[in-house]
C-alpha cells in the first residue's frame, strides 16, 4: 500500500459500495481484517486437523472434521477476496500437521481449545464487521460468523453430552433466592 501523501476526505455516498457495480479498493483495515482472519483460520485448520487425527470418540472426530471443512470454506472466501484485489495471501499451515494418530491430549481438552478458538473467531468476525465499509465484506463476515456460532453451539452440546463442560461462574439469581 502506498503511504498517503495527504489527508483525503470521503465526499460521495458511493464510498460505501460493495454489493453491485464497481467496488472500491479495500481499505487498510479491511485488508488487515481479511489477512488476520485468513491466518487464524489457517492455523486453526492445522490444529483441528491434528486434533481430529487423534480424537478418541467418534462424535468428537466428526465434529473436528466439520470444523476443518468450515475453516477450508472461510479460507477460500478470504483468499478469493484478497486475490481479486491482487493482495498476497498468507501461507497455509497444512504441512506442519504431523502424521501421528496417537492422542497427546484428551478429547475434553481438545474440545475446550476448539471452543475457545471458535469463540475468538466470532469476536474477530464481529470486529471485522464493525470496520468494513464495503457491504459485501460485512455480509461475508456476518454470514460466516453465524456459521461459526452454530458450530460453537454444537461443540458445547457435545461437551455437555460427554460431561466435559464445567459450569462457569455466574451471577446470583436473586429471584431464585427470594423463593
Amino acid at each position: 500500500m502506498p503511504k498517503p501523501k495527504k489527508v483525503d476526505f470521503v465526499n460521495k455516498q458511493s464510498f460505501l459500495t460493495g454489493w453491485f457495480g464497481r467496488r472500491k479498493p479495500l481499505l487498510a483495515v479491511e485488508i488487515a481484517d481479511l489477512y488476520h482472519n485468513l491466518q487464524t483460520n489457517a492455523i486453526g485448520k492445522a490444529l483441528i486437523t491434528g486434533f481430529a487425527q487423534t480424537a478418541e470418540t467418534e462424535d468428537a472426530r466428526d465434529y473436528l472434521k466439520r470444523g476443518k471443512e468450515i475453516s477450508n470454506k472461510h479460507i477460500k472466501i478470504f483468499t478469493s477476496i484478497l486475490t481479486e484485489e491482487d493482495i498476497p495471501v498468507p501461507r497455509n499451515w497444512d504441512e506442519d500437521v504431523l502424521d501421528s494418530t496417537e492422542a497427546a491430549f484428551s478429547d475434553k481438552l481438545m474440545m475446550f481449545h476448539i471452543s475457545l478458538l471458535s469463540s475468538s473467531g466470532i469476536g474477530n468476525y464481529g470486529g471485522a464487521i464493525s470496520t468494513s465499509t464495503r457491504r459485501d465484506l460485512a455480509t461475508h463476515f456476518s454470514r460466516l460468523l453465524t456459521e461459526i456460532a452454530q458450530y460453537t453451539e454444537d461443540g458445547a452440546n457435545l461437551q455437555i453430552k460427554h460431561g466435559w463442560m464445567e459450569q462457569p461462574p455466574q451471577s446470583v439469581d436473586n429471584n431464585d433466592l427470594i423463593k
